[in-house]
């Protein structure tokens, strides 16, 4: 060996922590846990469009409207209103329909 070659000497190993999975990196205490996703809300309409839509029945009883045709339909659109708006829908509804005493001609 000639002279001006350096002698060997033990390398120092590194170590990439980066280089596991994720699941594997957190239990090593290197990165925190992902956040669980929230939960979806279950399907179907929400507490207060069912106070709304219950609201609206009752006004349309007491109004003595049958129901018909597309009117569940209407009363799904009209229960996701504030509830300000319906109490003024289901106000009208109940309110006494007078017949003029003389029709406009």
């Amino acid at each position: 060996m000639p002279d001006d070659v350096p002698a060997e000497r033990p390398a120092v190993r590194k170590v990439d922590k980066s280089a596991a999975d994720t699941a594997t990196l957190v239990d090593m205490g290197v990165v925190d846990p992902q956040p669980e996703p929230v939960p979806e809300p279950p399907p179907g309409p929400s507490p207060v469009e069912q106070a709304n839509e219950a609201a609206l029945e009752a006004a349309l009883v007491e109004a003595g409207v049958t129901k018909a045709g597309r009117d569940e339909q209407v009363i799904d659109v009209l229960a996701k209103l504030d509830p300000a708006d319906v109490e003024a829908v289901a106000r009208w509804l109940k309110e006494k329909k007078t017949k003029p005493d003389d029709p406009a001609k």
